[in-house]
């Protein structure tokens, strides 16, 4: 990730250049128009809520899908020759901490400052593939203007003590200690399902990963005749999203026709999702 830019100059544009600008926009405008490139329509999603306390999840999260977070950490009041952490009043260190997978990073949780005992409030977390054989690495560091001081690492595979316990308790080489929430797979409740509205029809544009819509063999491309026996084409803008995000119990009866030409007529009933750490924001 490159950093921000220093010492940036603005840049003051005169008045003709402004005009100029504003011409060849609205020639660029024109010409795309008369070269007849598609339209572009907004993409819409499905509600995405958390699942209700104690709800049965069906299907259960898969095993080789874990939810992490970094909840606490604790640094050793000195180095490990004997220094303090920082020239500061108290010498606290400014610690973070990462998680490698098979030795690549997937998690790096944020710089918390002047503390021997980081919780790393408003870090990233979510769910990761963690095979059964995978190797991980726990390390802790403390963040330095030139160069980062490491604080403590642990290589390790989780037994089924610790999968069963959905903690990692660990006690860092060089010192210090880590806890790492190690649980099943959180979920989303929902369709599953993002959708574009051209004029008067549906197409679909994103099913997640294993969600409901895809169970039941929704797919990118398919085309919504009717929600619920009503024809889309007799529908509002409004009233398909009310369809769409007010879903009964029993699930939301959709025509689909593919785009093969043939048409089936499915039940879409909301239900788990388990996106990944990186899906996450692509669910939003």
């Amino acid at each position: 990730m490159r950093a921000p830019a220093k010492n940036g100059r603005t840049v003051l544009l005169t008045r003709t250049v402004r005009e100029r600008l504003s011409l060849a926009s609205l020639l660029s405008l024109f010409l795309l128009s008369a070269s007849g490139c598609p339209a572009i329509y907004p993409e819409l999603g499905t509600r995405l809520r958390e699942p209700a306390p104690g709800q049965v999840l069906e299907p259960p999260p898969p095993e080789n899908l874990r939810f992490i977070k970094f909840v606490s950490g604790t640094v050793p009041e000195r180095t490990r020759d004997g220094r303090t952490w920082s020239r500061g009043k108290g010498g606290e260190p400014d610690p973070y901490a990462r998680l490698l997978v098979n030795g690549k990073e997937v998690l790096r949780t944020h710089i918390q400052s002047n503390t021997f005992t980081p919780t790393w409030p408003g870090s990233p977390s979510g769910n990761f593939v963690i095979e059964r054989e995978a190797r991980l690495r726990v390390e802790m560091w403390d963040s330095n203007a030139f160069n980062d001081k490491p604080i403590g690492i642990r290589e390790l595979r989780p037994s089924e003590d610790q999968r069963a316990q959905g903690r990692l308790n660990l006690d860092l080489e060089g010192g210090g200690q880590i806890e790492l929430a190690f649980e099943p797979a959180h979920a989303r409740i929902g369709l599953g399902l993002w959708y574009e509205l051209r004029t008067s029809s549906i197409y679909i544009t994103r099913t997640a990963p294993s969600g409901p819509a895809e169970r039941v063999g929704i797919k990118v491309g398919d085309q919504i005749l009717a929600i619920g026996g009503r024809e889309v084409r007799r529908m509002s803008t409004n009233e398909i999203r009310s369809a769409f995000n007010g879903v009964p119990i029993t699930g939301v009866v959709l025509l689909v026709q593919h785009p093969t030409g043939t048409t089936e007529t499915v039940t879409v009933t909301e239900g788990p999702i388990y996106p990944t750490f990186d899906q996450t924001e692509a669910l939003e």
